[in-house]
């Protein structure tokens, strides 16, 4: 899957998502105008992998402190919440949030059109 889309500010976002090729890498990069963070091999459950800052074609490699398994990672936090004493990793509104994007993107690859997804009357994650 690939969606390509223009954030608030003029931001621009793509992403590429893809689990078909056996040997593949996984990575993650986002680009601003002081630097770039790179994470490579970094994107499943297990923790290890790379995070560089790279500015002004310097690379300084990002320490990760508490690098665990994500998916214990998730059940801890499932746990906690569930015992009152936490939060869940993503609330109901971040669920909200996912399916009006997901939704778009459907439009979309059935339309063959860019589909505009609003934030109006959605709470942003972090007011939650």
């Amino acid at each position: 899957m690939v969606v390509a889309a223009r954030l608030d500010g003029d931001v621009l976002l793509q992403t590429h998502d893809a689990f078909t090729v056996e040997h593949a890498r996984t990575g993650f990069e986002l680009h601003g105008t002081d630097g770039s963070l790179i994470a490579v091999d970094a994107m499943t459950q297990d923790p290890d992998g790379s995070v560089v800052l790279r500015r002004s074609g310097s690379d300084v490699e990002i320490d990760i402190p508490d690098r665990d398994d994500l998916y214990v990672r998730g059940l801890d936090a499932f746990a906690a919440a569930v015992r009152g004493t936490g939060a869940p990793a993503a609330t109901g509104e971040h669920g909200v949030r996912s399916l009006v994007a997901a939704l778009a993107v459907a439009e979309s690859l059935q339309t063959g059109r860019t589909v505009a997804v609003s934030a109006a009357g959605l709470p942003h994650p972090t007011d939650v």
